[in-house]
């Protein structure tokens, strides 16, 4: 048990430092990066290693997680300039009228269609953070609170990710069941579908209360069960029919077409709270395309690129986007719409050196933060600590009979700690196999419970949380966002838990085998 203790600590001491004293997180993440270091320095360090010998070791873990921080602090840059780009140019007033034109004038379905539907269209097309971070930004334009803004998109992002971008996180996160022959990855996909669909079926209720409280739901509830049953039916539908790899974009944008149609064709009563209120007959700087096409570009390039550039060449035309890791080719992209955006938008050089300055400047915390939460995470990732196996063994000991719940709550701890739900996959996918088998239960339904929780750690992730803050200037606010997120975190975790007992032991007790 003490082990399992100061295993943890050091996300306990992220957790309490952010949600109990209201630390900023770059002041709390470096801390716990300390205390971790001292740890695998002393306690869990498990090998016998020799004071040089161990550093060697952890040296590299804190230079992988500073090059990855980087990674994502550039991702931050081309959403933070988008948003600087928008309001210097004043594009942003244009942006609200061609999204009320789009949605109608019901702050309520913007708020599904912009800050769910559209994260898993991201999620889908580029994964890696990025739904979240430009999501949040395109909410505030729309005069959201930008607390509020960050919780929603990665509420719209919490139920996708296990396919994440072009079905990676099921495709390499379920690759020890298919290498053992216990399974295939179309029924990693079809059984971990038939749990995040259930999971979708309630976000949209779920983020217009966070928005707005519960009387919100007065006058809309008809379109957000239709917006639940329609999100969750395409998503089902494509998971175990078509395949992992278009299965979160494919259900993104078409749970945007069908939102629209309902919009247009149902009468959606709005009460004055709820109804967006256009400031006076502004004329119009910009089109709707010039005010949206930093994020119309987005859209096209963004799966264009991710499923072209593998077609044209198939050989080796994947490896050469992931050559310095999958999220670079997704920072280069964004980074060129950013600025294929302000040139849209006429700005000149001296302009767009300003946008520049200013968000770099911005940027600082972001990387202490992230490049501290990375680190930490490798060294608890590391063999020469085994920080992380312990944690899970403990848990999973514990749990006997009950592992497929079990099982969830390690998916979801495995990502809080990695940032992704790939990483908690790769993590644990071995382990949840020798369970199962152990134990005389389907390896199938166990690791499905794992890839959805691992899909709703994002909500709670520290990594995604700060990424989100940063591309709308609320650093130092990150408790604010978690004592939102873990409302609809812990309650699709519950629900999850249950259906993965149910699925495990009662409904597809025989699934694939």
């Amino acid at each position: 048990m003490l082990s399992f203790i100061l295993a943890i600590s050091p996300i306990v001491l992220v957790l309490i430092g952010i949600m109990v004293f209201r630390m900023s997180a770059y002041k709390v993440a470096p801390l716990a990066l300390l205390w971790g270091f001292f740890l695998a320095l002393t306690y869990f360090n498990i090998q016998g290693l020799g004071l040089k010998e161990n550093i060697v070791v952890l040296d590299a873990s804190l230079w992988k997680g500073l090059k990855e921080g980087f990674k994502i602090v550039v991702m931050v840059f081309g959403a933070f300039t988008i948003l600087n780009s928008l309001k210097v140019t004043g594009a942003i007033e244009d942006v609200k009228a061609a999204i009320t034109q789009v949605s109608g004038d019901d702050r309520r379905v913007q708020l599904i269609i912009i800050g769910i539907f559209v994260p898993i269209f991201l999620e889908g097309a580029a994964g890696a953070g990025a739904p979240a971070a430009l999501v949040a930004p395109f909410l505030t334009a729309l005069g959201f609170d930008p607390i509020t803004a960050i919780a929603i998109a990665l509420l719209g992002d919490c139920t996708c990710t296990s396919w994440g971008g072009a079905g990676l996180t099921t495709i390499s996160g379920g690759a020890a069941l298919v290498n053992a022959g216990v399974s295939t990855t179309a029924l990693n996909s079809a059984m971990v579908g038939r749990i995040n669909s259930l999971g979708l079926l309630i976000v949209p209720v779920m983020a217009v209360i966070i928005a707005f409280g519960p009387k919100a739901l007065k006058g809309i509830m008809h379109y957000l069960i239709y917006a639940g049953a329609t999100g969750a039916f395409v998503m089902f539908a494509l998971s175990n029919f078509v395949g992992p790899e278009i299965t979160s974009l494919g259900t993104g944008v078409i749970a945007i077409i069908l939102s629209i149609i309902f919009v247009k064709l149902v009468p959606i009563n709005t009460p004055d709270e709820y109804r967006y209120v256009h400031e006076g007959a502004v004329e119009r700087k910009y089109t709707a395309f010039q005010a949206l096409s930093p994020y119309i570009y987005m859209l096209v390039l963004i799966p264009l690129i991710r499923y072209g550039v593998p077609a044209l060449f198939p050989e080796n035309g994947f490896a050469m986007m992931c050559l310095f890791g999958y999220i670079v080719w997704v920072d280069a992209v964004i980074i060129l719409c950013s600025f294929l955006g302000m040139l849209t938008l006429g700005m000149k050089w001296p302009g767009m050196k300003k946008v520049i300055k200013q968000t770099v400047k911005s940027l600082m915390p972001v990387m202490i933060t992230m490049g501290s939460l990375l680190c930490l995470s490798y060294v608890m990732q590391s063999e020469t600590t085994g920080m992380m196996s312990t944690a899970a063994k403990t848990i999973a000991g514990f749990a006997g009979g009950a592992y497929p719940a079990a099982a969830v709550f390690i998916g979801a701890f495995g990502s809080f700690i990695t940032g992704t739900g790939l990483g908690s996959n790769i993590m644990f996918a071995g382990m949840h196999l020798e369970a199962a088998q152990m134990l005389g239960i389907n390896p199938i339904t166990v690791f499905a419970g794992q890839n959805a929780a691992g899909s709703l750690g994002n909500l709670i992730c520290p990594n995604n949380v700060v990424a989100a803050c940063a591309t709308v200037n609320q650093i130092g606010k990150e408790g604010d966002v978690l004592r939102i997120t873990f409302k609809p975190f812990f309650v699709i975790l519950v629900e999850y838990m249950i259906i993965a007992m149910l699925y495990t032991y009662m409904i597809f007790p025989n699934f694939g085998m």
